[in-house]
Formats: C-alpha cells, structure tokens, sequence
C-alpha cells in the first residue's frame, strides 16, 4: 500500500482509499506503471526524431544559402542583384506633331530628393536625360514638378542657374538654364557632360529649392548610361 498527500488538506492518505479521512476530499491517485510506460516511449520517440539526419532538400537548401553569403555572413552584392535587377536608362524617340520633326532620348530611372521635400513639393521626382535630333545633342535634368529655385541668375525669358554637380568623387560647379516655369534644367556645357555621364557611374545634383529648409540633392544611377545614349544616337542618324 503505498501513500500520497491530500491536494486539500496535505494528510497522508492509502492509495487505496477513496477519500481523505481528515477531510473527506477524494483521494488522489497514484499514475500507474502503464501510464508511465506509455510516457516514456513518447519522450524517447521524440528524442530520437530530432537526432536523425536532415533531409538532402533541406542540406542542399542549407548549402545554398551559405554559397550566396560572403566571410561576413552577408549576401553578396551580385546574388542579390541578380535576384532584384535594378533600374535602368531607357531609350525612346519622339516626334513633333505639328512639324514632324523627331527627336530621340535616353533617360536614366527616375529619382526623390535625398530628404522629403514640404508643401507643394512632396514626391517631386527627377530623371537625367539625353536627347538628339538630326543636327544636336543636349543634356538635361527633368522634374514632375517644376523646380522653384533660390539664387537664380533672371534673363529673358529664363534664368541661369549655378549649383554643385559631384560626378562620381569630383564634385564641380554646374551651370543650367531653364525656361520660366519649365520642368527642365539644361546642361551650358552640354558635350562635357555627356563624356562625364558615358564614363562615369553615379551622379549627384544639389539644388537650392524655395521653401526647403536645406538644399535638396537628387542622386541619378548612370548604369548603362552608354548603351542607352548609343541606342539615340543610332535613331538620330536615321532622322
């Protein structure tokens, strides 16, 4: 006969009795060899299961993943480029309805400002462009909204901006015009700075924006730059 404690009162109480005799609460059973038995064939089940081999899907998954990490445990740059292909310059042509004249372009992925811009401006986008015709070439900034600038130098008809232009590590002085209300700024020195964009891989453009706390920058990719200026040129000699 063996014993066990009341769960109300603590009292030693039989096995075999069906109620404390201190006070009277149904006596507590004890589990059964069998249940314990069947117990431990479960635990020592799952035991086992967690020490087999992986399967070879999930090894061979395994060793993919580390093959796409460097030393430092970080996925290297052209696995994940691969796997999310970045944008890049586009090339179209264009033809003037009322003169039929055509043009041809190539642009770079559209870009936002380095800080978020304040009423009205919010989500204003910029692109670098460049464009031909059978007898010129030109190199331009485009805006979805027309740039609103401070410092301008006001002509006829259009102002003159000065601002700095970092082309890659090489940060100079750029001059552009823009029409009155325009959403474009044209390049002064429009063949140096297409050398600049055909060899070069990323450029920079500060500009200093009414009603902006601090200067803005728009920051332009000049990934296949050549191919798609190449392609415009190649349509312009058809013109």
């Amino acid at each position: 006969m063996a014993l066990v404690k009341c769960k109300e009162c603590g009292e030693n109480v039989s096995t075999k009795a069906t109620n404390c005799p201190k006070c009277g609460a149904k006596a507590p059973k004890k589990t059964s060899p069998l249940t314990w038995a069947v117990l431990g064939l479960i635990v020592f089940g799952f035991y086992i299961s967690n020490w087999q081999d992986p399967a070879p899907s999930s090894i061979s998954a395994e060793s993919e993943n580390k093959s796409d990490m460097n030393n430092s445990g970080v996925e290297s740059a052209d696995k994940v480029e691969k796997r999310a292909p970045q944008p890049r310059w586009q090339s179209f042509e264009s033809e003037d309805e009322m003169t039929s004249k055509k043009s041809a372009y190539a642009a770079s992925p559209r870009s936002s400002s380095n800080r978020a811009m304040d009423f009205p401006y919010q989500g204003t986008e910029s692109w670098l462009g460049f464009g031909c015709d059978s007898e010129s070439e030109w190199v331009y900034l485009g805006f979805s909204e027309a740039p609103n600038l401070n410092d301008t130098d006001i002509q006829d008809g259009y102002n003159v901006i000065n601002t700095r232009v970092k082309w890659d590590d090489s940060v100079v002085q750029e001059t552009f015009t823009q029409k009155w209300s325009d959403p474009f700024l044209s390049f002064r020195k429009d063949d140096q700075a297409i050398r600049r964009i055909v060899g070069g891989n990323n450029v920079l453009v500060e500009l200093d924006w009414h009603g902006q706390k601090q200067a803005v920058i728009f920051s332009f990719t000049l990934r296949d730059s050549s191919n798609a200026i190449a392609e415009a040129r190649q349509k312009c000699s058809g013109f």
